[in-house]
């Protein structure tokens, strides 16, 4: 050991004994403090620096390769040798600095030394601010970036294992209790060190305000607005407090945002950092309502608005985030309608559209346009949707409701143009959720559910009824007249007949001659009809161009201000259609008066019509859904889809025929009434599209289309759905969203096909049944294709059953459920992959038959399939929001699943080893799973009990068994608003720990095989297959199933390796115009270390 080593060593042993009485060795600590540190300043030159080196980042990077990495290059040693006498001692001296810093560095983190772990005892025992000051700035230039590596890291590890920002809180709020001049000489160092920690630690807003210190940050921060020392640290810091919402409101009423706005107005101009943390920490304040009334009062957003329109005047480094700050203030005062008057009487609106304009094209200024754009888009007055009604086109009349009745809304419809109060929060919760999620909160507040949570049963005598819906525990009889087929009655014309052979169209044809729908249908869609299907290849995800998002948010700001440019003609309205056809309310066609559908498109194609000069739309069909197209530009057209029927809202599923279409011309489609505030369109998912000219030509099937995709936020205005007047409230001003793409079809006069993703019909799943009803089955298998019950339109639900015919009773029951969601189409084709896998005479589908009963609901929604519905069915609800009570005549399809589940448990005493409810998910890749765990619920009272040992188990299967599954992305929470969803209340209350929701993605996988290709029909029926296989190790040696969870084990290591890597999008936010790749932190670590730091 050096003498020098050998010193620092007793330095620090001296330290661990003087920290044990850190009060009555102050002056010791002090010594030792000052030797440690002395080691560990960076020795900067007091000179120019050598000749030969022309910059400090020049010096930086060749003291790099010299001494960081350990390694002498030979160029950097020919470089050296070229230097004259004093550079060369320059370089040597600078070497031997950098060995004594990381040298003590390696000491302070050392876990035999513990300095760093003395070092903050003495701060939390000691009373003297020097003393605390001291260490503070022995640790702020430990956490120097000039430290590079592993080293810094421990150190800040080690700081946030210990509490450090919290200690230093705390002492400094006991220190203060004389007098705030006490502090003077700690806070400087102190705040330094809390700065860099705030970033590392998300827990530290709490933490600071449980022990008063976010009152002592403003306190300090009042006291110390003209002095430009410690203002810089406590800017930061108060910027990281004010991250928390009790912290917004606490700062609020403490005056922070007048002392922000006092300093703003006397800090000079040259000072952008302390200008920057002043608007970010503003941008936070002003989430808490009452901050931006305060924010008015106190005249601060002048000066914010004077920033930002000269905005070119701002130091370049700090250009971008002193923008972005101002622009989410900007955009938390439009969300009041005493901020969003402020602006507008201040010309916020004229500044911030004088800086769209002017925009650089620069990529680190994108995430400011967008957020611009938004900002703009609040101040404007809204447009109305260019529609007679935000209600749907048709609508139905519900039988029985008995006080139910939740369209009540209409009565409360919204005025558009409204200027009430709004928090515009979009990105709170998925909006199809939001509202089922707001009614079932209150359903459970403050219930306990050991005594108060009483599930709805059916009673005995009703059970004893659904014996036919159980033929495999009676010998196999299926009872007369409750086969599927048997109860499909067509309503056009005669019986379905068996015809073999059969093709696809003619069995579809005959399939939809049984579908019932409350308005007339004027075609079967080709698609649907040949069993048009996805690509045999594999298709990438759409790269989104930054640049087309730049000119969509630019643009949509050129029509609000020009409306005069565009055309605005109406060239297809649902609406009148139907009104000219008697078809506004409840259709249902009796057989006498009907007529079969059919489909002429192949008669249409190459054929144009000359009568018009736009394209031609059509979406009455099965599953389709479009009300009204406007023509915009010759080229370019706004769509508004259906809302559900009985509903003002769930707008997202769209299918639609286009024909008329002119060769290589590009047409540009906005659909303008989206709800969700994000969408895959923004992350590399694109719409499908089905060619009649090229299925002509042998080559029919879905394919991916579209070119500069985009989803923003439009200015036309949002009927909110309310369930009371403050949920109304709040929900006004909210506005919809464009999913905007531009297809250049393949062939002239071609008859073509938009979708969302892949349909799968109701008559797609009868035709399916049917097919499979025909064929023969080996004489040990059974499988039975039966009616659950009837829909409220009186279309028939299918119920499958499938099992071989031996020790049936003593088998364990798997129940699969899917296309609750009628939008969801991916769910289908999953399904259908499950079926194919247990309908295929195979060894490993007789194994799982031969263990298990499966029964099968394959479609809960028919009614919101039939009529192109995103949500719910005829009575505007979720009915995956319905499983606590259903009611047999408003939900019977969920009645009657959950009444089968009651059978098995009280009845024939099955257990039902697995309960899995398929669905597709819209604003998340990959396959995944939601389960329940006791540890993750909301209820206190679940966590009494441990987990069961198989909660996790069938997903950890999935992750080895299929190609689309991420493990990763699955979870296991029990929420409050979810106790009603099948998922819980099915593991509530037939306390089945194996109870699912099995979510595919309608847009791809970001990991796997599949990574950064979209989903097809053919990888979401591999899902299904694969699917089963998880189910077959259910069945394994425990031997067997440990060596497959192993191989799980391995798998999921080497995807959690990639995790990194990906991009994710987050789709709980809302998009401020568009969202994607744009940087939302307000703050990286480089520009923190530089702000803190200075160059080094």
């Amino acid at each position: 050991m050096t003498t020098v080593e050998s010193s620092l060593s007793l330095s620090l042993d001296r330290l661990a004994q003087a920290a044990a009485r850190p009060a009555e060795n102050v002056e010791a600590l002090k010594t030792i403090v000052a030797r440690v540190h002395s080691r560990l300043k960076v020795q900067e030159n007091g000179g120019n620096g050598p000749t030969c080196l022309k910059n400090a980042r020049e010096k930086k990077n060749l003291v790099d390769m010299l001494f960081y990495k350990g390694k002498c290059n030979k160029i950097c040693q020919d470089y050296i040798a070229t230097c004259n006498q004093k550079d060369q001692l320059f370089i040597l001296k600078r070497n031997s600095d950098v060995h004594t810093r990381m040298d003590t560095l390696s000491c302070l983190v050392s876990s035999e030394k513990m300095a760093l772990d003395y070092l903050v005892r003495v701060i939390e025992h000691c009373r003297d601010p020097p003393l605390v000051g001291s260490v503070c700035a022995l640790l702020h230039d430990a956490l120097s970036p000039s430290n590079k590596g592993d080293l810094r890291n421990t150190v800040i590890q080690t700081c946030l294992s210990l509490n450090a920002a919290e200690v230093i809180l705390r002492t400094l709020k006991a220190l203060s209790a004389e007098g705030l001049a006490v502090i003077d000489p700690c806070i400087h160092p102190a705040y330094q060190v809390l700065a860099k920690l705030a970033s590392k630690d998300p827990k530290l807003a709490v933490k600071a305000r449980l022990v008063g210190g976010v009152k002592l940050t403003h306190q300090l921060l009042q006291a110390h607005m003209k002095n430009c020392v410690p203002l810089l640290p406590l800017l930061m810091v108060t910027k990281y407090l004010a991250k928390n919402s009790t912290n917004q409101v606490m700062l609020g009423k403490d005056g922070c945002v007048a002392t922000l706005v006092s300093i703003l107005s006397s800090v000079p101009k040259t000072h952008w950092a302390k200008i920057k943390f002043i608007m970010e920490t503003l941008a936070l304040l002003t989430k808490a309502k009452s901050n931006v009334i305060r924010l008015v009062r106190e005249t601060g957003l002048q000066r914010v608005l004077s920033i930002l329109d000269a905005w070119e005047k701002i130091e370049r480094r700090h250009q971008v985030k002193v923008i972005k700050g101002i622009l989410g203030t900007l955009s938390h005062m439009c969300d009041s309608k005493h901020g969003r008057k402020a602006v507008v009487a201040l010309n916020g609106v004229e500044i911030t559209q004088r800086f769209i304009q002017s925009c650089p094209a620069d990529k680190k200024f994108d995430n400011n346009l967008a957020n611009a754009t938004n900002v703009f888009l609040k101040c404007i007055s809204k447009g109305e949707l260019p529609v007679s009604s935000s209600w749907g086109a048709f609508t139905f009349q519900v039988p029985n409701r008995e006080g139910s009745e939740t369209s009540s809304d209409r009565s409360r419809e919204a005025t558009p143009g409204v200027d009430v109060d709004s928090s515009d929060e979009e990105a709170e919760e998925e909006i199809e959720d939001e509202e089922e999620d707001f009614e079932l909160s209150q359903d459970f507040k403050g219930i306990d559910l050991a005594s108060d949570y009483c599930p709805q049963k059916p009673r005995m005598e009703e059970l004893v009824k659904l014996a036919h819906l159980f033929p495999e525990l009676f010998n196999f009889r299926i009872a007369s007249g409750t086969r599927f087929k048997e109860v499909a009655v067509p309503i056009r014309r005669g019986a379905l007949n068996d015809v073999i052979p059969e093709s696809h169209n003619e069995r579809y044809i005959r399939a939809s001659d049984c579908t019932r729908s409350i308005i007339n249908f004027v075609k079967v869609a080709y698609p649907d009809m040949v069993g048009a299907r996805g690509p045999s290849h594999l298709e990438e995800l759409y790269e989104k161009d930054r640049r087309v998002c730049r000119n969509k948010a630019i643009a949509t700001v050129e029509r609000v201000l020009h409306p005069e440019v565009y055309m605005e003609r109406v060239v297809y309205d649902l609406d009148y259609l139907l009104e000219s056809e008697h078809s506004r309310h409840l259709i249902t066609p009796s057989s006498n008066t009907s007529r079969s559908l059919g489909n002429w498109d192949e008669k249409r194609v190459g054929k144009r019509d000359a009568s018009v000069t736009h394209l031609n739309f059509e979406s009455r069909f099965e599953s389709g859904n479009l009300r009204r197209v406007i023509q915009a530009s010759n080229t370019e057209y706004d769509l508004i889809l259906n809302a559900d029927v009985n509903s003002s809202h769930h707008h997202q599923w769209f299918y639609f025929e286009v024909s008329n279409m002119e060769p290589h011309t590009p047409y540009v489609f906005n659909i303008i009434n989206n709800e969700k505030p994000n969408s895959e369109f923004n992350y590399g998912m694109k719409p499908v599209m089905f060619s009649v000219c090229e299925a002509m030509k042998g080559r029919g099937a879905w394919v991916r289309t579209g070119v500069d995709i985009c989803y923003h936020k439009n200015h036309y205005s949002r009927i909110p759905k309310s369930h009371d007047n403050v949920r109304f409230k709040k929900s006004v001003n909210k506005c919809y969203y464009t999913a905007t793409f531009t297809v250049t079809f393949p062939h002239a006069y071609d008859v073509c096909y938009l979708a969302y993703h892949y349909p799968y019909t109701y008559t797609q799943l009868q035709a399916y049944l049917n097919k499979h009803d025909s064929i023969e089955r080996a004489s040990d298998i059974f499988y039975s294709n039966q009616s659950l019950c009837h829909t409220l339109n009186g279309n028939p639900v299918p119920l499958l059953t499938v099992t071989t015919k031996e020790n049936v009773k003593e088998k364990e029951v798997i129940f699969l459920t899917a296309r609750v969601h009628p939008g969801e189409s991916n769910a289908s084709w999953v399904m259908e992959g499950i079926l194919d896998f247990l309908l295929t005479d195979t060894a490993a589908s007789r194994l799982l038959l031969q263990n298990f009963i499966f029964k099968i609901v394959p479609m809960l929604n028919p009614e919101g399939v039939i009529h192109g519905n995103q949500r719910c069915g005829l009575t505007d609800e979720d009915l995956n929001r319905r499983w606590r009570a259903p009611s047999p005549s408003l939900h019977p399809t969920i009645y009657g699943a959950k009444s089968l589940l009651e059978y098995l448990r009280s009845i024939s005493k099955q257990k039902v080893r697995v309960f899995c409810d398929l669905h597709g998910h819209s604003r998340q890749k990959n396959v995944f799973m939601y389960g329940c765990s006791r540890m993750q619920s909301w209820w206190l009272g679940d966590k009494e009990f441990l987990d069961h040992p198989d909660f996790m188990l069938l997903p950890r299967l999935a992750q080895s068994c299929m190609a689309t599954f991420s493990l990763r992305d699955c979870h296991f929470q029990i929420e409050r608003t979810r106790e009603s969803t099948a998922r819980v209340a099915v593991w509530r209350q037939f306390e089945i720990p194996m109870s699912y929701t099995m979510e595919a993605s309608t847009c791809g996988c970001d990991q796997g095989p599949y990574k950064n290709y979209h989903l097809s029909p053919k990888q979401l029926q591999e899902s299904g297959e694969g699917f089963c296989v998880s189910l077959s190790y259910l069945i394994s040696t425990p031997e067997a199933l440990n060596s497959r969870l192993r191989l799980n084990s391995d798998r999921l290591e080497c995807h959690m390796r990639v995790v990194a890597e990906r991009s994710l999008g987050d789709f709980t936010q809302e998009v401020a115009f568009w969202s994607g790749d744009l940087d939302d932190d307000l703050d990286t670590d480089d520009d923190l270390d530089l702000d803190l730091y200075g160059p080094v």
